[in-house]
C-alpha cells in the first residue's frame, strides 16, 4: 500500500486540482491512521475512486499498476465489502474483475474492454421499491450490456479521440509478465545475436548513399513491414498500398522513408490499445526531434530503430487481438460485429430476468394501453406501428419513463397483483425497451423543451420565421432570441454545468428583452406588464398550461404521424416523383451494397436512414428555423430507437 501511496502523491505533483485523486489519497492514508469500523477501507471506496481517476485520465491500467491494486485488493480480502453498493464499471484489463469473468469469456464471441462509469447508467431509468437491493453479479451483467449496447448505437459517447472502434475490442496480452525477471535461455541469447547482426547489416546499408545499396535495403524493409501490417490494416488500406508498390523517385529516399513511417504510426496509434498509446507517442517523438536532421547516418540510424520498433509494436497489437480476424477489418465490419453482440446480450438479459412467456405477455399489456388520441384512426392499419404510437404516447407523459426489474415481495401482506402490471399509471415500459430507455427519457425531456420554447416564443408574438430563398431573412434579433432560447434550453436537458435555478429567470429576461424591441424603441415595459409578462413565463413552464398542452399535441402528433410508417414505406413514398438528378449506374456510391459477404450485410441497410438526412417536419407553432433544426435532430434519434427496437425484437415488433 505505501508504494500506491507514494505513487498518487507524485502524480498530485503534476495534477493537484483533482478532487478525485485527493480523496483517493485521502481514504488510503485515512486507513492507517484510523481503525474506527467507520472509517475502514474497503474495495468498493478502492474501486470507485480509481474508476473516477481512470475517467480523468489521472490513472492509467498499465501492468505494474496492475499489480498494486490486485496486492491492495488482496490486503482487503477480510474486509467485507457491502451488499447495496451503486452501479461500479467493469475493466477488464485489470482495475477489477467481474465475479463471472472466465464464464463470460466463454460465452461471448468478442472481447471488449470497458471503460469507466457511463455519464448516462442505465440504473437510474430502473424503476425499483425503495427497500430493494439488487446482487452486485446482476449490477455487473446489466452495466456489461448497456455498455456494449451504447458502444454499438453511439460509440463517440465512449471512443477517446482519434481512436477506432478496434481500440475498444483490444486488451493489453499481459503473459509475458511471467518471464519477466528471468534469465534469458540459449534460444533467447541466439535470436538477440541474429536480429542484432540484421540490424546492423541494415543501418550500414541505409548509410550507404549509394542508390545501388540503399534503394534494395529501403525495398527489403516496406516489404517487411507490408507482411506484419497486412494483418492489422484493412487489405486495401492506404499505408499497404504505399509498401506493396514500387518505391517512387526521390532525391532524399530516407527523407520519404521517414515520412512513411509516422503515418504508419498515426495510423498504428488509432487502432492499438490505449495502453500501447504511450509506446506509439515515444516513437513519433523521436521523429518530430530530427525532423530537420540532414545528415545521412543519424536519419538511417531513426529509420532502422523506428522500423524495428514498428515491427515489435505489430507483433504486440497481433498478440492483444481477442479475436486475430478483427484487425483486417474496417470500420464498418466492425461495427456490424458490436451491433450483433449488443443484440445478442441485450436479448439473453431480458430473457434470462423475466422470461420469454413475461416478456411478451408485458409488451402486448403495454400496446393495449394506446389511447386513440394518439393515432390518426382507433384502429391503426396495417402499415401502421401500434407499439410506435404507444411509445411517443409515453413520451408525452408527465411521468419521466422508466423500465420495472421482476421482484420478489418478501413482506406478505403486500400483494404481488399490484407490482404485475403497472405500466399505464407509472409511465413504465416493457422489458424490451429496457436498453433505450435511457435514450427515451432524455426525448422525453428533449421534446418538452421544443414545447417550452415554442411557448415561449408565442409570447413575443414572432412572425413565421421559415422562408424561402425569395423572401427576405427573418429579423436576426428574432433568430437570435429562439437561438438563445433553445441554448438556455438544451443546456438544461444535457445537464450542462451552469444550468439549474437560474434558468427561469433567464428565459423570462429574454422574453421580456424581445417584447420591448417588438412594442417600440426599447424602452422600459410598465412594471404592471412586466410582472405579468414574467407571471406568463413562469406558467408556460407548467406542463397543464393550456398553450403547453396544445402545442404538445402538435408536436407528438407530427412526430407519431411520420414514424407510423417504416422507413422504407416512407422513402417509397417520397420518391414516387423524384427524378435522380444524375445517372449513377455502375459507380461505387455511399448506398452500394457491402462487398463482404455475411453477418455485416445487415449494417448497410441498418444505417441507410442514418446517412440520409431526416427531413424537416414543419409543424404550426413550431416553423421557426431553430425549432425546425431541432425537431428533426429529435426525429432522427427516435428514430433510432425504433429501429433498433425492431431489429432486436423482431418477434414482438
Amino acid at each position: 500500500m505505501e508504494t500506491l501511496r507514494s505513487k498518487l502523491r507524485a502524480i498530485l505533483e503534476t495534477h493537484p486540482e483533482s478532487k478525485s485523486l485527493q480523496n483517493a489519497i485521502r481514504h488510503l492514508f485515512q486507513n492507517v491512521e484510523t481503525n474506527s469500523q467507520s472509517h475502514r477501507l474497503t474495495w468498493e471506496i478502492v474501486k470507485h475512486d480509481f474508476d473516477e481517476l481512470m475517467a480523468e485520465g489521472v490513472w492509467v491500467a498499465t501492468p505494474q499498476n496492475v499489480e498494486l491494486l490486485q496486492e491492495l485488493r488482496q490486503s482487503l480480502a477480510d474486509n467485507p465489502t457491502g451488499s447495496g453498493s451503486l452501479l461500479f464499471s467493469q475493466i477488464e484489463n485489470g482495475v477489477a474483475l467481474a465475479p463471472n469473468e472466465n464464464a463470460a469469456r466463454k460465452e461471448q464471441d468478442i472481447q471488449i474492454v470497458l471503460p469507466p462509469l457511463l455519464s448516462m447508467p442505465l440504473l437510474s431509468t430502473i424503476s425499483l421499491p425503495q427497500s430493494a437491493l439488487l446482487p452486485q453479479e446482476l449490477l455487473d451483467h446489466l452495466n456489461h450490456a448497456y455498455f456494449v449496447h451504447v458502444m454499438a448505437t453511439e460509440p463517440q459517447r465512449l471512443l477517446p479521440p482519434g481512436k477506432s472502434l478496434l481500440s475498444a475490442m483490444l486488451r493489453p496480452h499481459l503473459a509475458n509478465r511471467e518471464r519477466d525477471g528471468l534469465l534469458p535461455t540459449l534460444h533467447d541469447r541466439v535470436e538477440d545475436l541474429v536480429h542484432r547482426a540484421f540490424w546492423d547489416e541494415a543501418f550500414e546499408s541505409l548509410s550507404n548513399a549509394l542508390p545501388s545499396i540503399q534503394l534494395p535495403r529501403i525495398a527489403n524493409l516496406y516489404e517487411d513491414l507490408y507482411i506484419a501490417l497486412k494483418q492489422l490494416l484493412p487489405s486495401h488500406h492506404p499505408i499497404l498500398v504505399t509498401l506493396s508498390s514500387p518505391l517512387p523517385p526521390s532525391s532524399f529516399p530516407l527523407r520519404s522513408v521517414i515520412i512513411n513511417l509516422r503515418e504508419i504510426l498515426i495510423c498504428l496509434r488509432g487502432r492499438c490499445a490505449p495502453a500501447r498509446d504511450g509506446d506509439v507517442d515515444t516513437l513519433m517523438a523521436r521523429i518530430d526531434e530530427q525532423e530537420s536532421t540532414t545528415a545521412v547516418g543519424e536519419l538511417a540510424r531513426l529509420v532502422v530503430d523506428t522500423t524495428r520498433s514498428i515491427l515489435k509494436l505489430s507483433e504486440i497489437m497481433k498478440d492483444d487481438l481477442s479475436e486475430f480476424v478483427l484487425g483486417s477489418m474496417d470500420e464498418t465490419q466492425l461495427r456490424a460485429i458490436i451491433v450483433t453482440q449488443a443484440q445478442k446480450f441485450e436479448i439473453k438479459f431480458v430473457l434470462e430476468l423475466w422470461g420469454s412467456e413475461r416478456t411478451r405477455k408485458l409488451w402486448e399489456h403495454w400496446r393495449e394501453g394506446l389511447q386513440p388520441l394518439w393515432s390518426s384512426s382507433p384502429t391503426p392499419t396495417p402499415s401502421q406501428r401500434a407499439w410506435v404510437i404507444r411509445l411517443i404516447q409515453s413520451l408525452g407523459s408527465t411521468t419521466p419513463v422508466s423500465c420495472s426489474l421482476p421482484t420478489v415481495c418478501i413482506d406478505s401482506t403486500e400483494s404481488r397483483s399490484n407490482l404485475e402490471f403497472e405500466t399505464i399509471s407509472s409511465n413504465i415500459l416493457p422489458p424490451p425497451l429496457l436498453f433505450i430507455c435511457p435514450t427515451l427519457l432524455y426525448l422525453q425531456n428533449y421534446f418538452q423543451a421544443l414545447i417550452i420554447a415554442a411557448s415561449l416564443r408565442s409570447l413575443v408574438r414572432l412572425p413565421g420565421a421559415m422562408h424561402t430563398r425569395h423572401q427576405a431573412p427573418e429579423d436576426p434579433e428574432d433568430a437570435s432570441f429562439m437561438a438563445r432560447i433553445w441554448t438556455l434550453l438544451l443546456a438544461e436537458v444535457n445537464e450542462e454545468p451552469g444550468a439549474g435555478e437560474t434558468k427561469v429567470v433567464n428565459l423570462a429576461d429574454e422574453v421580456i428583452r424581445v417584447r420591448r424591441r417588438s412594442d417600440g424603441d426599447g424602452q422600459m415595459l410598465d412594471p404592471d406588464e412586466e410582472t405579468k409578462l414574467r407571471a406568463a413565463v413562469d406558467r408556460t413552464l407548467k406542463p397543464h398550461d393550456p398553450v403547453f398542452l396544445l402545442l404538445q399535441k402538435r408536436l407528438l402528433k407530427a412526430i407519431a404521424g411520420r414514424l407510423a410508417h417504416r422507413s422504407g414505406e416512407r422513402d417509397q413514398q417520397s420518391n414516387i416523383s423524384r427524378v435522380p438528378d444524375r445517372l449513377e449506374t455502375g459507380r461505387e456510391g455511399q448506398g452500394k451494397r457491402q462487398r463482404f459477404v455475411g453477418d455485416f450485410e445487415a449494417l448497410a441497410g441498418d444505417r441507410r436512414a442514418e446517412a440520409a438526412k431526416e427531413p424537416s417536419l414543419i409543424i404550426e407553432g413550431f416553423n421557426d428555423e431553430v425549432l425546425v433544426h431541432a425537431i428533426s435532430v429529435g426525429l432522427t434519434k427516435l428514430r433510432h430507437c425504433i429501429e433498433w427496437t425492431e431489429q432486436t425484437w423482431v418477434d414482438l415488433t
